[in-house]
């Protein structure tokens, strides 16, 4: 019943509880800053204005259809959808930006994978994110 009940308010669209993120409000680029709000507060449709109608995603340096990855590893709604192939991601903490603000780095949750460092680069043209290259940090030595 609880199942049942999860993925009905998922489908009805009532959002989950935003994300509270260290460092958000430190993000200098404003279109960067923008995307990575609405990623952590579960905004779709905010995330999908802000990139290009032609935008290309890296995931780890394998080419992915941006759509589906922003609905398959973001934009999932409840844990309940990781049964059907589904997760929420969010930056749990950024640590810091470079590139006058394309890039950022930080602490990664998603459901479906657990936590971890990862990176976030932003390509932006005429007012629009057009790719989004991202990839866990992989730890040196060992």
């Amino acid at each position: 019943m609880q199942l049942i009940t999860l993925l009905l308010i998922s489908t009805l669209g009532i959002p989950v509880v935003q994300a509270q993120t260290e460092g958000l409000d430190k993000l200098s680029n404003p279109l960067v800053k923008t995307a990575v709000k609405a990623m952590q507060d579960n905004d779709r449709d905010t995330w999908m204005k802000v990139f290009s109608a032609k935008a290309v995603i890296s995931d780890d340096g394998k080419e992915r259809d941006f759509i589906q990855w922003s609905d398959s590893e973001i934009f999932g709604r409840l844990r309940a959808y990781i049964v059907l192939g589904k997760s929420r991601g969010y930056f749990k903490r950024i640590d810091k930006e470079e590139n006058k603000g394309t890039s950022v780095y930080g602490y990664f949750h998603t459901d479906r994978w657990g936590e971890f460092n990862t990176y976030m680069h932003f390509k932006i043209e005429n007012n629009q994110i057009i790719r989004l290259d991202v990839g866990q940090i992989k730890q040196r030595g060992g």
